[in-house]
């Protein structure tokens, strides 16, 4: 063997060596995970099950190809996925990275893996580690918790808290997208509550929540602020389109809930943002101003705010 033969053959080793190393470090943190390394220069991926009733192994050549033609990942989350494994590939890095993937039965699960690349001594990646866990159960335990909170109990619709700071969240990311505000209250509903009963009145508020969500839930944010008050957010429509909609939403509330004697009515605020400046409280100040402007013209009508 000549000195070249032997200096290659020694960084073979050494990299085999991180490799092991590296491998063993990941089975230390977990007993039972879907282990995983990637070859890049062969394009190889090696599963090893290390589970108790499955302690098998795969290996799936042409892995790229593979995951384009047959992806484990769902589509929805298949880019992201492969543009953390390319990143990975290019420099050493530890990641983690959350995920739905197809499971036995053809279903997508919630994953979520551990990944760490190892370069050789020129620096290029020989390999990426890691592990896989399925966190299906506690990530939708966790999702409906978050709907718990987030919604209102009684319409399904978001609530005060959980819709403020979500429009709150879009305009900031959004600064120069067009928006609008809209805030509905319904007029005289503490006559239909006094005359009906707390029950009735609870029925009156789940159909226009109905109704509010079929007008504008395709492209809005749709809310039960509180009482008999719903706060809707349109993003990228042109002001004159939710004028539209507002009238179709108050034509349906008169001639769809048809349990009372008289029709359902509401007044109507409508505000847009003028600025890139504009927060959440600028657009709910002004739709809410709106609003009562509405009920002092008469009810049962709408009302733009003139900033607009």
């Amino acid at each position: 063997m000549d000195k070249r033969e032997y200096e290659e053959r020694i960084r073979e080793l050494e990299n085999q060596f991180k490799v092991m190393k590296e491998r063993y470090q990941i089975l230390e943190e977990t007993t039972t995970a879907l282990l995983f390394e990637y070859k890049p220069q062969e394009d190889v991926m090696i599963f090893n099950y290390n589970f108790p009733d499955n302690k098998s192994r795969r290996v799936i050549e042409h892995y790229h190809e593979y995951m384009k033609a047959s992806p484990l990942v769902h589509p929805d989350h298949l880019s992201r996925f492969l543009s953390v494994l390319n990143k990975a590939l290019q420099v050493p890095v530890r990641g983690e990275l959350e995920y739905l993937s197809r499971v036995s039965g053809g279903e997508f699960q919630w994953h979520k893996t551990y990944y760490s690349s190892i370069a050789g001594k020129d620096g290029k990646v020989i390999s990426v580690l890691g592990r896989i866990h399925n966190i299906h159960e506690l990530k939708t335990e966790a999702q409906q918790m978050i709907h718990r909170v987030e919604t209102d109990f009684l319409t399904g619709l978001y609530n005060k808290g959980a819709v403020t700071e979500k429009i709150a969240k879009w305009m900031k990311e959004n600064p120069t997208r067009e928006a609008h505000m809209i805030m509905v209250d319904l007029d005289d509903f503490k006559n239909i509550n006094d005359g009906y009963g707390h029950a009735f009145g609870d029925e009156i508020l789940k159909e226009t929540a109905h109704i509010i969500e079929e007008s504008f839930g395709d492209n809005g944010i749709c809310s039960r602020f509180g009482g008999d008050e719903f706060v809707i957010f349109v993003m990228g429509e042109p002001v004159r389109n939710v004028e539209c909609r507002v009238d179709e939403m108050m034509r349906r509330f008169s001639e769809e809930v048809t349990s009372m004697e008289q029709p359902l009515r509401c007044s109507v605020g409508v505000s847009s943002r003028v600025s890139k400046w504009d927060e959440f409280e600028d657009l709910f100040n002004r739709a809410d101003n709106a609003m009562y402007l509405a009920k002092h013209k008469g009810k049962n009508r709408y009302y733009v705010d003139k900033q607009i």
